[in-house]
This record gives structure tokens, C-alpha cells and sequence, in this order.
């Protein structure tokens, strides 16, 4: 699904350091504007950021530390505009760090010399050049803003910059990043995490960055705030990874139909449960129903079918001929209307569950979508993988991914594996995680933007497997159902949130949160 067709007022887009500098350049070009126009526009929306979150004028003093090229510039210019706001009660002190021969850009020459002219001014501007020899003593109730490196490093940090970052971590001051934590590379792995500020928040500017989304990123980025600077997207610029949106999910989501019925909205059939695990059966058919699916049958085995009607009146059971697990889909004895098809909750490992798998793949043209047990079957007899009809949903967890795709060095190279192996097996990949990540088979990527760390409880997977299959049967396309579905099952979680401590969460809270999350995406409320 290309999102680039939908008329949004900002692309929910996620672009590389050369793709934003490629931005830059054409709304140069195109506003038109300068380089330092569009630097002050920049630096002077971090400073409105700063002032507008922070008590400035009872901060006694702000150390903005700032490197030779524009992300310095950036810092020399929220330095001045903080200076002019600051209404004389904070001292401002600009840390130029700098090492023989490196390179000063433009911009950034500029804005030091209008910062040099204001230190020759006013009491409350301080220029000193960074010395590793003399220790900067930061107070604890004061302001540091890292302006050192910004996207365009690509290379670890050392020498005197390393000494600058351990100068900032080593103080108890709350630490604001300048587009991204000086240390961390925008779109790609870091060989080492040494030297690498440890930020508070994070105010970057027009697009978040893909590292925002990586779990090795979170503990130096903080709160990420994003800073409308007016940058254009060049028409012709294609990107491949995109976040979602409420805006996105409220364009998905479909209005009902005051003459529906439950034809309308679809007949699925889960496979699901066993004697051991009949709870993951009850979770996934109760996110379907919730989901809003019309009918749900539910094919388990037979002890786990005799739990189901006393928790779950409104779904159809089909039993298994197996007590204990399941062996057989007597496909002849299902209803003629089922639309699509989830297999995997709970299942287990026999080796007749395994034959059902092999048969549903054998016998279903349509897309499935396939969890759990089903996962580890797959991820056991990988030749079935090229037979997987187009447009399946497969859900793996970070351990279920390694085991279908092999082992990943760092979460890029995890991520780079699920575009491909998306793209290989024409398939949807939804690899769940705090920013659960979609592939689609044409190669774009969609990171998740809702859910929270109380989401991860047994059972929460089988709830969007659930959720999914409810989206499906209702005629959403595969992936609409991917985006839609994983957007309102982390969203349930928020709302869940608001009114409990997320450490409470178990599965089966989420889908009573379904219906408040509908209501968000197609209303407008607030969170």
C-alpha cells in the first residue's frame, strides 16, 4: 500500500540523512530560502520548543554545546533566540567543541559570529571553547542542549567530541538533543554505543528518524518531539518506510452502514486451541467479535471446544475429532460463507497439527493469516513458505522471525530481513514489537506508532491475530487490515493506559478497548 496516493497535509514519511538533505535542498530552491534562513527557522522553532516546555526564566543557566557544522549552527541559533527570550534572569553558555583541522560550514561561521557579537553585549552571553583539561561543572538544576553532531554523522565518535559527550552524560541536568542524540546514526546500526548522549528529549526536525523506531535507540533519545520547519518533499523523492498515523488509520477505517447485517461483515474461521491452551482460542475469537466481524467459527480441539460456549456464547464451534489437539478440518462440514481463515493460537506441535497446516496451505487460495504455533510448524518446513497464498499475514514475534529468517546482528539488519523476506514470499510481515514493524510485498515498511510496554502479556498476539481476522472478513484489503489492525490493537493498550497503570494489562483487557479505539480514529477526540 503506497500511502504516497493519499492527499495527507504532512507524508507520514521516514527518510534517510540523503533523502532529508535532498528536502533541503529543494525547498531551498523552490521556497525559495537560504541555507541560514532555513537554519534560523530551525533553531528558533527548537527555542519557541524550549521556552514553551521549560521554566527558562527560573533556569539560572543553559550550557548549549556546539559542533563545527550545521547541527552547531542549529545550537548557536536557539543560544540567541533563548537569549532574547530569557527576559536577562538565565545565563547562556555556548561550549564551541572543535578539533584541529576540522572543517567549520557556513552557516555555522555565521551564527557564531552573531553569537560573538552578542557576548560582547549582554552579561548573560558566554562563549568558551571545550578543554577536556579543565572539567565543565554543570549544575544539576540547569539546561544543557546537545548540538554537536546531527544526521549526518557516519562514523563513531572520539577524541575531544568523546570527552564533550561524557562531560554531558556525566551530569544530572535535563539533556535536550538537537535532531538526534549526538553519537547515533539516523538510518542505520551504530558499531558501538559508547559515546553517545544520553538526551531527555530529542526535538528533530520535520521527519522523525528511522533509529527513533529501534529498541538500541531508546535510552538516548528520550521524548521525541518534531519540529515543523516548513521543509518541502520533493515530488519525485520515493521513499519506502513510512509511520502510521491516526490521520492514516482514520482514512482506512470504514464508516458501518445503518442496513448492514452480519453477512455484511464477514464469516471467519480460526484454528485455534487445544486441551493445553484453550485461552488463546477464547482470546483471538473475542478480538474478532469485538473487531467487528460478523460470525466467527472456531475450529479447536474437543475439550478445548467444551470451555468456549460458557465464555464466548456468540462464536460457532466446529470440534475437532481429536480430543487433545488439533488433527483434521473436515472442510465439507464448515459453512459455505467463511471468507478468510487464522490458524495458529495455541495449536501446539503434533505432528497431525502439522498436517493441518500443510492441508490449510494446500487447500486456500485466499490470504490467510497465520500466528503462533503456525509460525514455528512454518519456520520447521520452510519449503511450504513459497506456497503461502499472496497477501498472507504472518505475525512473528522477534523469536519466531529468527527462526523463520535466521538470526539478525542488530534490529536494522532485523528489519532489512523482514522487507526481504516479505518481498520473497509475497507476504505481509507484521513483526510485533514496542514499534511493530509491517512489511508489504512491494517493499515499503510501516512502523507502528501506538501500543505500550504493558502489551507485552501472554496473549496479547493471539488478540490481534483475532483482530486481524475480523478486519479481513469485513473486506478490508490485506493491508489494511496490517495498518489498521495493529494501529487499533496498540491503541486499545493506550486507552487501557489512561485509566489503569499499563503493568496491570492482560490480554483479554484489550478488546473492550476496541470500540474507544474506533471511536478515536473516527471521531475527533483526544487522546
Amino acid at each position: 500500500m503506497d500511502m504516497r496516493e493519499k492527499q495527507l497535509q504532512q507524508p507520514p514519511c521516514i527518510l534517510s540523512a540523503e533523502a532529508i538533505r535532498q528536502c533541503e535542498q529543494y525547498t531551498m530552491l523552490h521556497e525559495p530560502v537560504s541555507s541560514t534562513d532555513l537554519m534560523e527557522r530551525a533553531g528558533t522553532a527548537c527555542a519557541r520548543h524550549i521556552l514553551a516546555t521549560f521554566p527558562v526564566t527560573h533556569i539560572p543557566d543553559i550550557y548549549i554545546f556546539c559542533g563545527p557544522g550545521n547541527n552547531g549552527g542549529d545550537g548557536l541559533v536557539i543560544a540567541r533566540q533563548l537569549l532574547y527570550a530569557s527576559l536577562q534572569t538565565c545565563n547562556i553558555h555556548v561550549i564551541l567543541c572543535q578539533e584541529e583541522n576540522s572543517r567549520t560550514t557556513d552557516d555555522m561561521r555565521i551564527n557564531q559570529q552573531r553569537w560573538d557579537d552578542l557576548v560582547q553585549s549582554n552579561q548573560h552571553a558566554y562563549s568558551s571553547i571545550f578543554d577536556p583539561q579543565n572539567s565543565i561543572e554543570i549544575p544539576e538544576n540547569a539546561l544543557i542542549v546537545d548540538a554537536l553532531f546531527g544526521i549526518g554523522l557516519n562514523k563513531p565518535v572520539g577524541g575531544l567530541y568523546a570527552e564533550a559527550i561524557s562531560a554531558i552524560n556525566a551530569s544530572n541536568a535535563h539533556t535536550i538533543a538537537i535532531d538526534i542524540p549526538s553519537g547515533l546514526y539516523a538510518d542505520r546500526a551504530v558499531p558501538t554505543f559508547d559515546n553517545i548522549v544520553m538526551a531527555q528529549t530529542t526535538l528533530t526536525m520535520q521527519f522523525p528518524k528511522e533509529v527513533f523506531f529501534h529498541p538500541e535507540a531508546y535510552p538516548f533519545c528520550g521524548n521525541v518531539e518534531i519540529m515543523d520547519i516548513g521543509m518541502r518533499v520533493p515530488p519525485d523523492l520515493l521513499w519506502c518506510k513510512e509511520f502510521i498515523t491516526r490521520e492514516i488509520a482514520r482514512m482506512l477505517f470504514r464508516s458501518d452502514t445503518p442496513f448492514a447485517h452480519k453477512g455484511t461483515f464477514g464469516h471467519g474461521l480460526l484454528v485455534a486451541g487445544s486441551a493445553d491452551m484453550p485461552g488463546a482460542a477464547i482470546l483471538a475469537a473475542t478480538a474478532a467479535l469485538r473487531g467487528g466481524i460478523g460470525k466467527v467459527t472456531v475450529h479447536t480441539a474437543a475439550l478445548a471446544a467444551q470451555v468456549i460456549p460458557a465464555v464466548l456464547p456468540e462464536a460457532i464451534l466446529h470440534r475437532d475429532n481429536n480430543d487433545h489437539h488439533v488433527s483434521n478440518i473436515q472442510w465439507d462440514t464448515l459453512q459455505t460463507d467463511i471468507r478468510t481463515i487464522a490458524i495458529g493460537p495455541g495449536l501446539g506441535h503434533d505432528a497431525q497439527t502439522v498436517s493441518v497446516l500443510k492441508d490449510v496451505i494446500d487447500s486456500v487460495q485466499s490470504p490467510l493469516i497465520i500466528d503462533a504455533d503456525a509460525l514455528n510448524i512454518l519456520s520447521e518446513n520452510k519449503a511450504w513458505l513459497p506456497y503461502l497464498p499472496a497477501n498472507s499475514i504472518l505475525t512473528p514475534h522477534l523469536k519466531e522471525f529468527e527462526r523463520l529468517a535466521g538470526p539478525s546482528t542488530d534490529s536494522f539488519d532485523r528489519a532489512e530481513k523482514a522487507k526481504v523476506f516479505a518481498q520473497k514470499y509475497n507476504i505481509i510481515l507484521i513483526l510485533k514489537g514496542h514499534h511493530t514493524l509491517i512489511s508489504m510485498p512491494d517493499g515499503h515498511q510501516f512502523y507502528n506508532t501506538t501500543g505500550n510496554e504493558g502489551m507485552a502479556t501472554a496473549g496479547s498476539g493471539d488478540v490481534l491475530t483475532g483482530l486481524l481476522l475480523a478486519l479481513l472478513a469485513q473486506g478490508y484489503s490485506p493491508a489494511a487490515t496490517a495498518l489498521l489492525g495493529v494501529h487499533i490493537h496498540g491503541l486499545a493498550g493506550d486507552l487501557y493506559a489512561q485509566e489503569n497503570h499499563p503493568a496491570s494489562l492482560i490480554a483479554s483487557d484489550l478488546p473492550r478497548y476496541f470500540g474507544k479505539a474506533f471511536s478515536y480514529i473516527s471521531q475527533d477526540k483526544e487522546l
